[in-house]
């Protein structure tokens, strides 16, 4: 008996059942089994908590530790590939407006500022905005009476695939379009998965974004096949969106929202022997494929996986599990 309970609960909750043991050898080898609402049991061994910073992570069993751990200790995060001779790697947001894109004039600073989501309040001077001075920055094609001061502005993505561009004005002062080399030949990275995967794509073109999207960019690389379209093929890859589910999400199985700071701690494997760039050349091969072409994506895919799979060195069983898992968020 566990005591008393909450009746039709529509929130989640834990029954947690505890017994004391003596001697803590025995303690650090207890066997947690953890039984969600389907039924399905996981184990998870008492010792691997002090690997997690004892944060009881739930949604963790020990195989998915042992994959999570080896990935953590075999590979260079993406934040630290700046720090490996020959390499430049960056990272960016998008220019910095509201999900509307629409703008406001103060006329005490002269700027124009993202729109406010409360009041309407300058966030320099705070005097009181005017209703009058909202300005729209985001616009479908460019106005007949227009110059010069647009660029293109991407503004939907796929996997693969850009789903529409609009145009930005590029004119308001104040506004921070950020570096626009950020918005060249660069992997853009949507904040909101696809299908429970990393959704991301490339575009040669200098296009701004919002943002909603990270732009990565491989500006220096001493090994010719690490370039964007290998990265973008890792980035897409089941094993880094089940490392990214796994490390960053939850019991609850809904894929988090991409922040920046998650992607850069991604694992990367940097290439070194022929066989590994000979693979790499393979990922490129098909990811050209793919960013002309979306039919036929998860044939594709599933070879730019294995190819993935390869490159980091996982087990046959292990990836046939990784595979199974992410089918079943699908399904």
């Amino acid at each position: 008996h566990t005591g008393a309970k909450f009746n039709n609960p529509i929130v989640s909750n834990i029954i947690i059942v505890l017994q004391k043991e003596d001697y803590a050898f025995v303690r650090k080898e207890n066997q947690i089994k953890i039984t969600s609402s389907n039924q399905q049991e996981k184990v998870i061994q008492q010792i691997t908590l002090k690997n997690w910073d004892f944060k009881f992570l739930i949604h963790l069993n020990n195989t998915d530790s042992s994959i999570i751990k080896y990935l953590n200790e075999n590979f260079p995060i993406l934040s630290e590939l700046n720090k490996t001779k020959g390499f430049k790697v960056t990272l960016n947001r998008g220019v910095e407006l509201t999900k509307s894109g629409e703008i406001i004039l103060c006329e005490q600073c002269k700027k124009y500022f993202p729109l406010p989501k409360k009041q309407l309040k300058c966030r320099e001077c705070n005097i009181t905005l005017k209703e009058e001075n909202r300005e729209k920055i985001i616009y479908d094609s460019i106005p007949n009476d227009a110059g010069k001061d647009y660029k293109l502005f991407l503004y939907s993505i796929n996997r693969y695939q850009i789903k529409q561009y609009k145009y930005i004005d590029i004119s308001k002062i104040g506004i921070n379009y950020k570096n626009f080399e950020n918005y060249e030949d660069r992997i853009i990275i949507r904040q909101i998965s696809q299908n429970n995967l990393i959704c991301a794509t490339y575009d040669n073109n200098l296009s701004l974004t919002s943002q909603s999207f990270y732009n990565l960019k491989v500006n220096e690389s001493p090994i010719s096949e690490f370039n964007n379209l290998y990265l973008l093929g890792i980035i897409n890859s089941k094993l880094l969106s089940y490392y990214f589910i796994k490390s960053f999400g939850s019991y609850k199985k809904l894929f988090p929202r991409i922040l920046i700071e998650k992607i850069k701690n991604f694992p990367i494997k940097i290439l070194y022997s022929f066989n590994e760039k000979e693979k790499a050349k393979e990922i490129i091969k098909h990811v050209k494929i793919l960013l002309k072409n979306v039919k036929k994506t998860e044939c594709r895919q599933r070879k730019i996986d294995s190819l993935v799979f390869d490159l980091y060195q996982i087990s046959d069983k292990k990836r046939e599990y990784i595979w199974n898992f992410m089918k079943s968020l699908v399904n």
